[in-house]
């Protein structure tokens, strides 16, 4: 047979009377084929195309068939990799896929994201001499066969063994350890913060590497095995850990990767236009901003565009702007050897039009009047010595500096864990924000397990993976002693399962014609809300997330309160909810709670719908012991909300309006003055909440009076659980994250200026939105 002709291929094993095709190592090793690259940069679409039968079977010609198969050694999972080859040449592509699936269940993500160059195609014996066989591809050949059959050739499970597991974060490590554990009969739930499953592989990953359709059918798979997943709940605040193991769940596996980006810590990092390679991801493939106007989350990408970083998010951030139509250079602070990103994204980076600049860094950022990024100073760099992480370590050059116009920078350089699950368990022993663990993967609680990037730092999806398989290996031994057999019946598996609280609203009054005040479902959010807490809210599947403050709920009816004022088109929309209505996700309570004590006297100022979210802190003030005055503004009589409640949540109100319809003839601030000016003494501390330049001027008069001031910040969030870095809000010279760090600090400490140039940042694309809803509502 010519070496360049196949058997016919079929989706079962040939009969033992077909010859077996020759293998033959000298073939040229097969190569993806690629979207052309002017093309890329209009579509999403997949770059990589995936193999034909033809180059899959010729490249599987190529396999030496080794007696000892170092690439099964190599990979994380131990896939069986000589033997789905060996299918693919015998043209059985279904037999291919059940033998990876037997240790991966989702080859379609690996064949596309792992880096298999690092690990089974690093051991490939025919490398020492050729190229090795190009592994990744086959594997994620077999997967896309199998897909387009329509058979998820799902594997027999065994009974229910009475035991039920939980795993935090729905990422890479939590999957896979969900598929191993339903398997040995356990009941697996699920539990995801975002709105969204896949963790990183949904928001870090973009669809032109992996496509979205492949990652909800690979989880979805899970479901149909029985999983369960829970949405928009995040452990240390929906529920702590200690209370999933009171409700039942034998053990608990955090496997919530690492999601806390760092900054670069220069001078002008939060200028409009400066992102953290999370946000911007994150606005991008998790609520496709590459969609906008269509989807409602921007994303600003000028002319000319930076990335610093060297690592995959580089390349994907990058990649995503040159889509968006930007002019992009990556900048790296190394040389081209030392960049950690995959070869393949690399070339695909550069066939797209990206440039690199290598040995130089950013040290400045500068803006205009407007805090829009229009410039940055960068300054050359030498390598040196190694640094800790075995690479030359990277030494600025004096005198080098030099200047560069910019209009969007990401910062692409790493992250580390989220510190949610921390500060709510303190007795998890962590080592730099990491978990620390024993060798058999459970951390410093009994029956607490975790793996991944939370316990690493940022790292590989494959390595995430086999922490997972090794967690749960664990934990089924640790349990061991505890299963029971119980009949096999027709229980949740086999049945795409998604469990949670309806999150519907219950009821619902106008407060004024544009704000009104909803009572919502959510019994597990009230159990741990605390006074200045807040929920981010999104009311439907093109929405933006939003944040909105709870003002407090109903024990027995398991409900929460909200008021909403329509700005935009998301908080119109949720204006517009009505009883019955069902909210796309409901993520909380988030935020550190308000600093209560007993201090004496507390001044509660409040202007706008912050008189609604004042309300709960000043009633905790009031419970506390204090006495309580709040002083309200509003422009009008018509637009005085929540009179009533508040008279009977303090000891003294006044009220103050812009046209003086109604008590005091100014503004809330000159209403301070007027109130001050009364008093024998001032208050013993101030709470501020409202607008803007409101919190600005109120601060600024109680640093006259020299009294404590605290400031409940809401500036513009996208996750609101600290992965993106998007409310970033500088404090005493300090970057916070407001959704994790605040929203509450010291008035005096806040950059005013700053967090209302931030949260001015999208008001055209905001109107851009909203004039599209109320055109299609006229319609």
């Amino acid at each position: 047979m010519p070496e360049n002709k196949l058997p016919e291929a079929t989706a079962a094993p040939p009969s033992a009377a077909t010859p077996k095709p020759k293998r033959n190592p000298k073939l040229p090793r097969q190569h993806l084929p690629l979207l052309d690259p002017e093309l890329r940069a209009t579509t999403p679409r997949e770059v990589a195309l995936g193999f034909t039968e033809e180059q899959a079977r010729l490249e599987a010609l190529r396999c030496l068939d080794c007696r000892d198969p170092k690439c099964t050694e190599a990979c994380p999972l131990h896939i069986d990799i000589k033997g789905f080859i060996a299918r693919i040449v015998e043209g059985d592509y279904s037999g291919a896929f059940e033998v990876i699936n037997r240790q991966n269940p989702f080859p379609g993500i690996c064949g596309r994201v792992c880096q298999h160059e690092l690990f089974c195609e690093k051991a490939c014996l025919l490398g020492k001499k050729l190229e090795p066989v190009a592994i990744g591809s086959l594997e994620r050949f077999a997967a896309d066969f199998q897909r387009q059959t329509g058979d998820p050739r799902l594997p027999a499970l065994p009974p229910p063994n009475g035991l039920k597991v939980a795993l935090v974060g729905s990422g890479p490590a939590s999957l896979i350890a969900a598929y191993d554990l339903v398997r040995k009969g356990y009941e697996v739930t699920v539990f995801e913060a975002l709105h969204e499953l896949g963790g990183v592989l949904a928001y870090g990953i973009p669809p032109f590497r992996l496509p979205r359709e492949i990652l909800r059918e690979e989880i979805e798979r899970l479901g149909k095995l029985g999983v369960r997943y829970r949405r928009d709940f995040i452990v240390g605040r929906t529920a702590t850990i200690e209370e999933l193991l009171e409700q039942g769940f034998s053990a608990v596996f955090l496997g919530t990767g690492a999601g806390l980006p760092h900054l670069m810590g220069i001078p002008g990092e939060n200028l409009i236009g400066v992102y953290t390679a999370n946000e911007f991801l994150t606005r991008i493939n998790l609520m496709r901003a590459y969609e906008f106007p269509a989807a409602d989350t921007p994303v600003r990408v000028g002319a000319r565009t930076v990335v610093v970083g060297g690592g995959n998010s580089a390349m994907d951030a990058a990649r995503w702007a040159k889509r968006l139509g930007s002019d992009v250079t990556i900048m790296f602070r190394r040389g081209r050897a030392e960049l950690r990103a995959r070869l393949e994204e690399i070339e695909h980076a550069e066939e797209e039009g990206v440039r690199f600049e290598f040995l130089a860094v950013p040290v400045r950022l500068f803006g205009d009047e407007n805090g829009i990024l229009r410039e940055m100073e960068c300054i050359r760099m030498q390598l040196g010595e190694p640094d800790e992480s075995g690479r030359p370590a990277p030494v600025p050059i004096p005198g080098s500096e030099y200047r560069v116009p910019v209009d969007t920078l990401v910062m692409a350089i790493g992250q580390s864990p989220n510190p949610t699950i921390q500060r709510a368990t303190p007795q998890l022993i962590t080592n730099r924000g990491k978990i620390v663990i024993n060798e058999s993967g459970q951390t410093s609680l009994p029956r607490v397990y975790a793996g991944g990037d939370v316990v690493r730092g940022g790292s590989t999806v494959i390595l995430a993976m086999r922490d997972g398989r090794a967690a749960a290996e664990a934990i089924d031994r640790a349990l061991a002693g505890e299963r029971r057999s119980e009949p096999a019946a027709e229980t949740h598996r086999h049945s795409c399962s998604e469990d949670g609280a309806p999150q519907r609203v219950v009821a619902k009054r106008m407060l004024t014609p544009e704000i009104a005040w909803l009572e919502v479902e959510a019994p597990e959010v009230l159990r741990h809300w605390k006074p200045g807490q807040f929920v981010i809210i999104r009311p439907k599947p093109d929405s933006e997330r939003i944040p909105l403050t709870i003002l407090g709920g109903d024990p027995e009816g398991g409900t929460i309160y909200i008021v909403v004022q329509a700005v935009g088109k998301t908080s119109r929309e949720t204006v517009e909810l009505e009883p019955g209505d069902r909210i796309a996700s409901l993520l909380a309570p988030l935020g550190q709670p308000a600093a209560i004590e007993k201090v004496g006297h507390v001044l509660c100022v409040a202007g706008g719908v912050g008189v609604a979210e004042v309300l709960p802190v000043a009633r905790a003030f009031r419970d506390a012991g204090n006495h309580v005055t709040a002083l309200c503004g509003a422009r009008s009589r018509n637009l005085m909300i929540l009179d009533e409640e508040l008279r009977a949540a303090v000891d003294e109100l006044h009220w103050a309006t812009d046209d003086g319809s109604a008590g005091f003839h100014g503004t809330v601030v000159d209403l301070m003055r007027w109130w001050r000016a009364g008093k024998a003494a001032s208050p013993d501390l101030v709470h501020v909440i409202g607008p803007i330049p409101m919190m600005r001027a109120a601060a600024e008069l109680t640093r006259q009076w020299g009294v404590r001031t605290l400031a409940s910040l809401n500036p513009i969030m996208v996750d609101g659980t600290g992965m993106c870095g998007g409310c970033r809000v500088t404090i005493g010279g300090k970057v916070k994250f407001a959704c994790v760090d605040g929203p509450e600090f010291d008035a005096h400490e806040v950059d005013f200026d700053e967090l209302w140039r931030r949260n001015s940042a999208y008001i055209p694309q905001e109107k851009l939105v909203l004039e599209r809803m109320l055109s299609s509502s006229r319609a």
